[in-house]
């Protein structure tokens, strides 16, 4: 009962870490080349090699092969039996060498390399001169004494060492996590270095009770480590996430102060300098002809006035603050704001129910689209009157703007930068955008958004 005990425990805790292995070769092309998480190939390496370790007596049970005259089921020859162990723990300590070396200087596997130099030149001295067969178990008791335990050793090291000042500030709220699979780290290399070796010492009785326990304890280690890293690949997704949204929240931000700044550049600065011009002209005209001077004077007048028009539709373009929780109701502010700065008519129709969820971000793009049309009417369209009309139907959601002025073919909005986000927003949408305008009968902007979700 104790040898099926201990071999279940043993197919557990090969499972464990090679479940783990798995996991960081689907981590690797996801953390590129960071200085701090590049020995995560050695811990892969590590993971496979105890997880063959741990599967080589139970395969050897589960194909009927008999105990070796050292009473160890395996299905390797005894003189290559220690290999998979020298590999499993070589990789331990080489991983945490690697992560002490990288806290102040470039990483490197020449100090791991030359212990396992080492290593292999005292066996090979030992298997000729005592014969495999009397080498093999001191072979695996030497890797668990000689690599893995101070493997382990290193990895209490590492969970000490301060986060650098260079660390970015993603790595830095992974920290946590990391530590303790350090810690982790460090348990099964006191385990595997220290427990195994001196249980295998003991009488078989004794050993074979505490056998199952010592397996069931290195399984743990192996499904902490997992869930420690899980849990790091997580918090670094979800920051480099968070981080992606600000650069492109930020870019955006960017793309429309430029374009603002080269419009007041071009259009209210040159409009305000102009009118300064007339003014000094003016100035300059009136005690010799003060008739030219009013008529003047009036010219300016104007021009101020449309500068003020300009001004206002600039300060409604730069509006913010959308209702995050319903459609209609930002619709319905959009265009009381439209009408009070504009002074122009305007009219919505809400056509049957909101039946599918929209988001947050579809809302904000839905209504950015209205503020951009209106600003193109504000600023071109020589209009009156504008109607917007929403209409919910089972799979879609149909918005239409529609204004009475000169037309599209008799404005230069048709290739400018508002209609480029207008068309740019419905393509983040997944939706279509239909464009009407016909000289002298206005333009009709029509965007169709499909709909996904019950509410």
């Amino acid at each position: 009962m104790t040898v099926a005990l201990t071999l279940m425990l043993e197919f557990l805790h090969g499972l464990a870490f090679f479940m783990l292995g798995l996991f960081i070769l689907f981590i690797i092309p996801r953390i590129g080349r960071s200085s701090i998480l590049w020995p995560m190939p050695l811990l892969a390496l590590f993971a496979f090699g105890e997880a063959v370790v741990a599967w080589d007596p139970v395969l050897a049970a589960a194909f009927g092969l008999p105990t070796d005259p050292t009473g160890r089921l395996s299905l390797l020859p005894i003189g290559l039996r220690a290999v998979p162990t020298i590999i499993a723990y070589w990789a331990l300590l080489a991983t945490n060498l690697s992560v002490l070396r990288a806290a102040d200087r470039p990483p490197t596997l020449t100090l791991p390399l030359f212990i396992l130099a080492l290593y292999l030149i005292g066996l090979t001295a030992a298997t000729v001169w005592a014969g495999a067969e009397e080498t093999a178990p001191w072979a695996h008791m030497a890797a668990r004494i000689g690599l893995a335990l101070p493997g382990g050793l290193l990895a209490l090291l590492t969970r000490r060492q301060p986060v650098q000042p260079g660390t970015p500030p993603v790595f830095r709220m992974a920290e946590r996590p990391l530590r303790r699979v350090s810690v982790t780290m460090a348990a099964f290399g006191l385990l595997a270095g220290i427990l195994h070796p001196s249980l295998s010492l003991l009488d078989l009785p004794i050993s074979g009770v505490l056998f199952p326990v010592l397996s069931a304890l290195l399984t743990l280690c192996g499904v902490a480590i997992l869930s420690g890293l899980i849990q790091t690949l997580n918090t670094v997704q979800v920051q480099v996430e968070e981080w992606l949204e600000e650069v492109r929240q930020a870019q955006a931000l960017a793309a429309d102060r430029e374009r603002i700044s080269r419009e007041l550049h071009d259009g209210i600065i040159q409009s305000i300098y102009a009118a300064g011009l007339m003014l000094e002209g003016v100035r300059a005209t009136i005690p010799e002809d003060p008739a030219a001077a009013q008529a003047q004077l009036s010219r300016v007048l104007q021009s101020l006035n449309q500068t003020i028009q300009d001004i206002r539709r600039y300060i409604f373009n730069l509006q913010g603050g959308f209702p995050q929780s319903d459609l209609v109701s930002g619709l319905e502010e959009l265009l009381r704001d439209f009408r009070i700065n504009t002074l122009l008519e305007t009219h919505l129709t809400v056509s049957g129910e909101e039946r599918k969820r929209l988001s947050a971000e579809q809302r904000q793009h839905i209504l950015q689209i209205v503020r951009e049309a209106l600003a193109n009417v504000a600023r071109h369209a020589h209009a009156r009157r504008v109607d917007v009309r929403l209409l919910y139907e089972a799979r879609t959601l149909q918005l239409r703007i529609a204004d009475d002025g000169v037309g599209l073919a008799m404005t230069p909005t048709a290739t400018g930068q508002g209609m480029r986000n207008i068309r740019e927003r419905a393509r983040l949408l997944d939706g279509t955008l239909d464009i009407d305008s016909a000289p002298g009968h206005g333009v009709t902007i029509t965007l169709t958004v499909p709909l996904k979700g019950e509410v």
